[in-house]
């Protein structure tokens, strides 16, 4: 079985996909040894992020454990996570 999409620390709130998906593949991804299976609501491509879990407008987006940005909008499990739905904190941060 080929895997499709990786979370790279059980802190975050996405995914990451290892490949081009389409809407309503199954991902299964590992989260504090358990597999989470998330159907994808929308095409994702190539190493982009898709929610995990349903994330609040206003709340933090978790990638490798730490805060990247945050949700400009309710984002559902399986939705594409990028700059049509989230604002990016890392360079704000950078920049103190």
């Amino acid at each position: 079985m080929k895997i499709k999409g990786v979370v790279l620390n059980s802190k975050d709130n996405v995914g990451v996909a290892l490949m081009d998906l389409e809407r309503g593949t199954e991902v299964d991804v590992k989260l504090n040894g358990q597999t989470a299976s998330v159907k994808l609501a929308e095409p994702i491509a190539y190493q982009h992020k898709f929610s995990i879990k349903h994330i609040s407008s206003g709340s933090k987006i978790l990638k490798y454990g730490e805060v990247i940005g945050e949700a400009t909008k309710d984002i559902e499990p399986g939705q594409h996570v990028h700059i049509h739905n989230m604002i990016g904190l890392r360079a704000k941060a950078i920049k103190k």
